[in-house]
């Protein structure tokens, strides 16, 4: 009864990525992938920090165009052909994880980064990136960036995000990358990291990728306090054309999180208490203040299959947890929705 509530409110429709995997260009150090789907009046200044870095290292820049009705696939092809270090690739409109996925597929550098298009960098990035990948062999280092505000072109608040020492030691069995956000940018990866991951067009929430298929693969990462990244904040993300209501998104949390798990299987990832305690962040810090305002039927009903999954994949033994996610445990334990979403609530 609970999945044919929430499939009536929306079901979102799963297409199966493409997975290629051209060689490892040993001469290129990093390659940069940025989907494209309009933003014209902004688009330059975005590419332009990108092939103006200075650094000693050799990098391409993927741009791929996703469909843009504004002009910006006109910007695309004029960069591209004054930098040799732009390659331009045109695609039908498929959403900023399909774009993404194009570029994955087209890179060749040792190692992997993503930028937005309406988001620029500091002219050391790389470098700095770079550098400490390098220095320690690291699969994914990550710096840090800013929050600008923009409202009508404007800016009206810009809000450092760095995280200190002490940000990075709420997460429990010594896994600290998984305290770092998931985003996909402000970061360079391993490209073979890649090899079997892709984002899953269709899902609004597909960056939830990072924390359970990259971080849990990563055996050596680095942070950064160091800001190199202006990420830009609007109200609505240009790169989705979803309906944005409050059910629909809901819904699509707990969509992305059931084709994540089937992929997690798949390639074989360890199901050890780092798993376990990813998967409870996400079935109550992640998951319930979405749904805080929707209707008690459909809340009634996101808690029923969110214990399906705790059901599925709890283990055997007791894991060390923070206090609050020993509270989400019990709640699902108990059938407790009560429990659970103020222990979801307050994490």
């Amino acid at each position: 009864k609970a999945h044919k509530i929430i499939d009536s409110y929306y079901k979102p429709v799963y297409i199966e990525p493409i997975y290629e995997n051209p060689p490892i260009d040993n001469s290129r150090d990093l390659s940069i992938v940025v989907p494209v789907y309009n933003h014209k009046e902004i688009l330059e200044e975005c590419i332009m920090s990108l092939v103006n870095q200075k650094t000693k290292y050799n990098y391409e820049v993927i741009l791929v165009d996703d469909g843009s009705t504004d002009g910006a696939d006109k910007i695309v092809k004029n960069i591209a052909e004054k930098f040799d270090c732009v390659t331009p690739i045109f695609q039908k409109n498929g959403g900023i994880g399909a774009a993404r996925n194009t570029g994955i597929n087209n890179a060749r550098g040792k190692y992997l980064m993503f930028m937005d298009c309406d988001d620029t960098v500091h002219n050391d990035m790389v470098e700095t990136l770079m550098d400490e990948a390098y220095a320690r062999d690291c699969d994914m280092v990550m710096a840090a960036h800013n929050l600008v505000k923009e409202k009508n072109g404007q800016v009206v608040g810009v809000i450092p995000n760095v995280y200190s020492k002490y940000n990075l030691c709420g997460f429990k069995n010594d896994d600290k990358i998984m305290n770092l956000a998931g985003l996909p940018w402000a970061k360079v990866y391993k490209r073979n990291l890649w090899n079997d991951v892709r984002f899953f067009p269709g899902f609004w929430y597909e960056d939830n990728i990072i924390h359970f298929l990259i971080f849990t693969k990563c055996k050596k990462y680095s942070y950064i306090p160091k800001i190199v990244y202006e990420y830009r904040w609007f109200e609505q993300n240009f790169s989705h054309t979803q309906d944005d209501k409050k059910a629909i998104k809901v819904v699509d949390g707990y969509g992305i999180l059931t084709v994540i798990l089937k992929q997690y299987k798949k390639i074989g990832l360890p199901y050890d208490d780092k798993f376990y305690t990813v998967l409870l962040r996400h079935l109550s810090a992640y998951y319930y203040p979405l749904m805080s305002e929707l209707d008690g039927q459909l809340q009634e009903a996101l808690f029923v299959v969110a214990k399906e999954v705790f059901d599925e994949y709890k283990p055997g033994h007791k894991v060390k947890l923070p206090y609050m996610l020993r509270q989400v445990e019990k709640a699902l334990e108990n059938n407790d929705i009560a429990c659970w979403k103020l222990a979801s609530f307050f994490q």
